[in-house]
């Protein structure tokens, strides 16, 4: 599959850096064996992603990057992680235990509130793993076409070895939960990450598209799943067989990078060309969201008074009051690129990009 535009390959190579691609970096160090270094200028460093959970923000980076703040987001301390891959995002579903993904399709856990990780998996193992699991489905029912397929394709995996991202964590419960990234990649676990299940085969997305996020919807382990070339799948992990269907009345054939849930339960949608769209019925019909125009929205968050913001790539940063109806530029110049958003202490938002963490006060 090749990716479709110049825009969103843009994108992608600013998060596949050449620091933590898995060839280029194998001809220097393992950067899955060896722990990311301490450093006094991880702050100001290239960050992913920003997330807060019970209290504590949580930034990812470069170089295996993970940083924990208590106060904010003035202060920060980085973690102890041991891997150097780039971290692309966290999840917390309780204080103490959280999850982390990136480059090199690691999957790290953390068991004392983010002060300290440990490695669950990696891209080396997705492949082999992959491969075992689909040769048995297809020696098993040699009539499904699918399964010589998905054989191929970890086959290609384990031929390009630890070099396809993570891109997203969700974990429903403390033990159940998703990870998502390029070509398609999804993982499942029910055991707090003991094992992690592949379940291509219960996704449609036959062309492998990059999945790039996810949102809330009503139910328990209910999920939309958005990605490169307008996909969309609502996934529901509550079947024996949890199932990710796709939706083909997305009106954009653009990839969606971000997505969230509104507090009456609608969902809205940015992505290439500062694209935004809204739907309250799972897709069965959309609305186009009214904004100014912008960049590339690649990420955003929902306030602690309900309030939307989205981000987009150039550094505009885009409020709604009315979920997701509407939007309106707030005047806030980050001076560069912006990969992420997260409300920070009262009446601030931290935003991250190559040039590291900001807090910004948000105008009134």
């Amino acid at each position: 599959m090749k990716v479709r535009n110049a825009l969103l390959a843009a994108l992608l190579a600013v998060m596949v850096t050449p620091w933590s691609s898995g060839v280029w970096a194998a001809k220097k160090y393992d950067v899955l064996e060896l722990p990311a270094v301490p450093s006094e200028l991880a702050t100001k460093s290239l960050i992913y992603t920003i997330r807060k959970f019970d209290g504590r923000h949580f930034a990812t980076g470069h170089r295996g990057h993970i940083l924990y703040s208590d106060d904010g987001g003035e202060n920060w301390v980085q973690a102890e992680v041991p891997v150097r891959s780039a971290i692309l995002d966290v999840y917390f579903p309780s204080p103490e235990l959280g999850w982390a993904v990136g480059h090199e399709g690691v999957i790290l856990h953390s068991s004392d509130g983010g002060k300290s990780w440990v490695k669950q998996f990696d891209g080396i193992r997705y492949g082999q793993e992959g491969l075992a699991l689909y040769q048995k489905m297809a020696a098993e029912d040699p009539n499904e076409p699918l399964y010589p397929y998905l054989v191929e394709e970890m086959e290609f995996a384990i031929s390009q070895g630890a070099d396809k991202p993570l891109f997203k964590i969700r974990m429903h419960t403390t033990t159940s939960g998703h990870a998502l990234g390029a070509y398609g990649m999804i993982l499942r676990t029910e055991d707090g990450g003991k094992n992690w299940k592949h379940v291509l085969h219960h996704m449609e997305n036959d062309s492998f598209y990059h999945v790039f996020d996810f949102a809330q919807l009503p139910g328990d382990r209910m999920f939309f799943l958005s990605g490169e070339a307008g996909l969309l799948m609502v996934g529901d992990a509550t079947l024996d067989t949890p199932s990710g269907k796709r939706v083909h009345t997305v009106p954009w054939e653009g990839s969606f990078f971000t997505s969230n849930d509104t507090v009456d339960r609608a969902i809205v949608m940015g992505g290439l060309r500062g694209r935004m769209f809204r739907t309250e019925d799972l897709g069965a019909n959309w609305e186009v969201v009214e904004k100014p125009p912008t960049s590339a929205l690649v990420d955003s968050t929902r306030l602690s008074n309900d309030n939307l913001v989205f981000v987009g790539i150039a550094g505009e940063v885009l409020l709604s009051t009315d979920n997701g109806h509407s939007f309106s530029r707030l005047p806030i110049n980050p001076g560069g690129m912006v990969f992420t958003v997260a409300e920070g202490s009262e009446g601030t938002l931290l935003l991250g990009g190559p040039s590291g963490i900001q807090k910004v006060a948000i105008p009134q």
